[in-house]
């Protein structure tokens, strides 16, 4: 087979045989899978990579010529003898495909091999246009009368070859606005109004963040996260979307922390925590704090937060009608199997979650941990998080209890640092200490990891 030619025609098969092309096909592939790449030179596997990208998109756009002529005759589910709903979803059952890539092939098929976007079909057959920047074109004149899309493809083929298909797909967009500017308004308020944003708790204790925004406010969310998004140094181990991801919750908290935002309730919006004393003095069976919809968080992110916070204390009392006795003071796993510590923990759980209702009887006021002055005089001494080698400013920072103000520690600068919330996350969750010498200076000692302590309780009794 010459690879500058190419036919999308079909050819008629005899009936329940395979196509004698196919089989040399797949024999092709056969002795290219088998081969031993270890011993290719260089150049000829770079040579053979380009050379069978090429060959890929040419078969493309023979699956996507074939598709269009089986879209064209309704005859989805002929494999079978069973017609199908539609070609879509005959792809999706056969092929397993997603169901937006099932129905982005059969548009782009219809676009190219049924509709005027011939020369664009011819192009990807012979290889000279990938089947992204296919379906780039596909897509970026669905909407258009179909003598504008035909008239303006010479220029958008020649476009695609200098292109890649990001960057074709803005052009797109641009003429579109230049050949049919009210399909284009319309088209623009159309996705303007699929604009949302989900958040959703998952069952593996994270929220799920997703979302769509027009252009103008993509842009716009982005410039505010860029410059909070940039890694921290040559050490910054973070991926992009984590840093991205930090990013977000650092430009909340900005907010919350500046008060300019309206009130909710008459108060202003803030993280709201419910949190049980065992959890804030760290003993053993404390099942962390409640913040809502979002979920739980566990006794070492409450400690973490209380070291800098707002703290209102209340004093409840439980009903425990219907549910087990309150919880031992001592560790719920010394004196019983796992399942004694679990039941014994459930009563400890928020009402909503079955755990035994609660009455508050009395309510404190809210004190905030550390003061202004106080803060200011860490910024003054630290300048920014007093981790070692760690550079983050005063900004990203947060104060820290080197010996936590609900284990007795003092809220005094002797007893104060400054952390990010990356090293204050490694202190509290991550077990690293950090300890202030008599010269001033701060030393990170790595953590020394220990099991749950039910299963510390089984490893003590198994050695006894």
């Amino acid at each position: 087979m010459n690879p500058n030619t190419c036919s999308c025609r079909q050819r008629d098969q005899p009936p329940g045989n395979p196509p004698d092309d196919l089989a040399a096909l797949q024999a092709v592939i056969d002795r290219l899978a088998a081969q031993d790449r270890d011993h290719l030179p260089d150049a000829a596997l770079a040579d053979q990579i380009l050379a069978l990208r090429r060959l890929v998109d040419r078969l493309e756009g023979q699956w996507l010529g074939d598709l269009a002529a089986l879209d064209a005759r309704g005859a989805a589910g002929a494999d079978q003898g069973t017609p199908a709903a539609s070609t879509v979803s005959w792809l999706r059952n056969r092929l397993r495909m997603g169901a937006a890539a099932a129905s982005s092939s059969v548009r782009t098929a219809r676009a190219l091999f049924r509709g005027p976007l011939r020369a664009t079909a011819q192009a990807l057959c012979a290889g000279d246009l990938s089947v992204q920047h296919a379906s780039a074109l596909a897509h970026g004149t669905s909407d258009l009368p179909t003598q504008v899309a035909a008239e303006a493809e010479p220029v958008l083929v020649a476009a695609a070859r200098r292109l890649d298909p990001p960057r074709l797909r803005q052009l797109v967009a641009h003429l579109q606005h230049a050949t049919d500017p009210e399909g284009a308004d319309a088209q623009a308020q159309r996705r303007h109004g699929r604009r949302g944003f989900w958040v959703a708790p998952t069952w593996e204790g994270m929220v799920a963040v997703g979302g769509l925004l027009d252009p103008e406010a993509g842009q716009t969310v982005m410039a505010a996260l860029e410059p909070l998004a940039r890694p921290h140094g040559g050490d910054d181990a973070r991926s992009g979307d984590q840093r991205r991801a930090d990013a977000l919750v650092e430009l909340a908290r900005r907010s919350l922390e500046a008060g300019q935002l309206p009130q909710s309730g008459g108060v202003r919006p803030q993280l709201n925590v419910i949190v049980d004393l065992d959890s804030l003095l760290g003993r053993p069976g404390a099942l962390g704090g409640d913040s809502g919809a979002m979920g739980s968080l566990t006794p070492q992110a409450c400690r973490r937060l209380a070291c800098d916070s707002a703290v209102t204390r209340v004093l409840v009392t439980r009903h425990p009608s219907g549910h087990p006795g309150p919880p031992p003071e001592h560790d719920p796993a010394g004196d019983g199997d796992l399942a004694t510590w679990l039941q014994t923990a459930m009563t400890r759980l928020p009402p909503t979650l079955g755990g035994a209702p609660r009455q508050p009887l009395e309510v404190g006021r809210a004190s905030r941990v550390i003061t202004p002055a106080q803060r200011s005089a860490l910024a003054v001494r630290d300048g920014g998080c007093a981790f070692p080698d760690c550079a983050r400013p005063m900004a990203w920072c947060e104060s820290h209890h080197l010996w936590h103000w609900a284990d007795g520690g003092p809220t005094d600068l002797a007893n104060l640092a400054l952390l990010c919330r990356q090293h204050h996350r490694a202190v509290h969750e991550g077990g690293w200490q950090l300890t202030r010498g008599p010269d001033g200076r701060f030393t990170a000692t790595p953590p020394h990891r220990r099991p749950p302590p039910h299963r510390r309780h089984r490893r003590q009794r198994a050695a006894a």
